[in-house]
């Protein structure tokens, strides 16, 4: 039983939810992909891309790879702050 209970701790808020997960990996892109203060200050949009390890060695973005390859229900259309590229 004691065994049990730390598990159940641990999963505290847990569980298997794919659009979840897609949405949290939006919100990440959101509040990091984009340099919302140099984007300011240049009056054009910047990244941090080349400062991210969230790419492979082609330079394509991992999470918009996760988001665009595993089945969930969460709109695409304005994924990320990156756009549809």
């Amino acid at each position: 039983m004691g065994q049990q209970t730390e598990r159940s701790n641990f999963m505290n808020g847990n569980s298997d939810d794919i659009t979840k997960a897609v949405e949290g990996l939006d919100i990440f892109t959101k509040n990091y992909c984009m340099n919302c203060q140099k984007t300011e200050q240049s009056n054009d949009l910047v990244f941090r891309c080349s400062e991210c390890v969230f790419k492979d060695k082609s330079e394509k973005c991992l999470i918009k790879v996760f988001a665009n390859t595993h089945k969930h229900n969460y709109p695409m259309e304005n994924f990320g702050s990156m756009g549809s590229h």
